[in-house]
């Protein structure tokens, strides 16, 4: 069961790290065009909400088992666009706060 958790983690580190060269631009035209007008967010936390929602999304649907293997995942959920401007900002890196 370990090998399976660990695989799995690996796997959504390796789709993420792709997807991020998609993301993380996406999330710039996004801010640059709607969300620093709107939700009055930084760029900052644009990147972070998108991110954290792609972490989220990839907890909840693909890898759902990993939040009965770990109590912690139990509580992943989505960020609303409202709390866009309250997200705390991290840098993006190999381990981030979620997990």
């Amino acid at each position: 069961m370990r090998f399976i958790y660990g695989l799995s983690w690996f796997l959504i580190y390796v789709i993420r790290a792709f997807v991020l060269w998609i993301l993380i631009p996406y999330a710039v035209l996004a801010w640059l065009f709607v969300h620093s007008w709107v939700q009055k967010s930084t760029i900052g936390q644009s990147i972070c909400w998108y991110d954290q929602n792609f972490l989220a999304f990839m907890i909840l649907v693909p890898f759902r088992y990993l939040r009965f293997v770990n109590p912690k995942l139990r509580s992943a959920k989505f960020l609303r666009l409202s709390e866009m401007r309250v997200v705390k900002t991290y840098r993006i890196s190999f381990l981030s706060e979620m997990v």
